[in-house]
C-alpha cells in the first residue's frame, strides 16, 4: 500500500513538473492604448533612448526575453510616465529590484543618488514592489519597480512631480493594465 502511494505521489510530481501544473501563472507586458485617463503617446526621445538602452542590455541578460517600452500621458501633453516592461523568468523577484536600484546607486555611469527607497503593497499580482527618488546632477525623478516570477516593470515619472506614494498608486494601476497572462 505504501509503495503504491509513493508511486502515485511520484507520478503526480512528475506530471506537475512536466506540465507546469501548480506553478504560478506566467505573465507578460502588453502596452495598452489607454490606462485610466492616460493615453499611449507617440515615441519621443526619452522612450527611444530607454528602448535602445534596454535592447542593448537584453541581449546580454538571459533572463529577459521580451521588452516593451512606452510613454503615457494626457492627450497633447509632453509630460509623460515612462513604462519599461521586461518579460522573462525571475526566480527571486526581490533580487531584480535590488539589481535595479543597486546598479543605479553604485553606478558611475548614471551618476545618480537613490533616496526614499521603500516597499509598497504589490496589489493582487504579488511579487515585490518598491519606489525611490533618483537624483541626477541636473534633475530628479521618481521611479517604481515591480517584479514577479515572469515580469519586471519600471515606471518613471519624467515630470518630477510625483512623490513615491503617488507614483506607487499610479504604477499599480499601470501594472494591472499591462501585465497580462502569457499564452502557453
Amino acid at each position: 500500500m505504501a509503495a503504491a502511494l509513493a508511486v502515485g505521489l511520484l507520478t503526480a510530481l512528475v506530471v506537475a513538473a512536466v506540465t507546469g501544473a501548480g506553478a504560478p501563472p506566467r505573465h507578460r507586458i502588453a502596452l495598452q492604448d489607454r490606462i485610466g485617463d492616460q493615453v499611449h503617446l507617440p515615441d519621443d526621445g526619452s522612450v527611444q533612448t530607454a528602448r535602445a538602452g534596454h535592447q542593448q542590455r537584453i541581449r546580454a541578460l538571459s533572463p529577459y526575453r521580451e521588452l516593451a517600452v512606452g510613454g503615457y500621458g494626457t492627450t497633447g501633453s509632453s509630460k509623460t510616465t515612462l513604462l519599461v516592461g521586461l518579460t522573462g523568468a525571475f526566480a527571486e523577484p526581490q533580487r531584480e529590484l535590488d539589481k535595479y536600484f543597486g546598479r543605479l546607486a553604485a553606478s558611475d555611469v548614471f551618476n545618480d543618488t537613490v533616496t526614499e527607497r521603500q516597499d509598497y503593497p504589490t496589489g493582487p499580482l504579488g511579487g515585490a514592489f518598491e519606489c525611490a527618488v533618483l537624483t541626477y546632477p541636473s534633475t530628479s525623478e521618481t521611479t517604481c519597480v515591480w517584479a514577479d516570477g515572469s515580469t519586471v516593470g519600471i515606471v518613471v515619472d519624467s515630470t518630477g512631480e510625483s512623490s513615491p506614494p503617488e507614483l506607487a498608486e499610479r504604477a499599480r494601476d499601470i501594472r494591472a493594465a499591462v501585465e497580462v497572462r502569457a499564452e502557453d
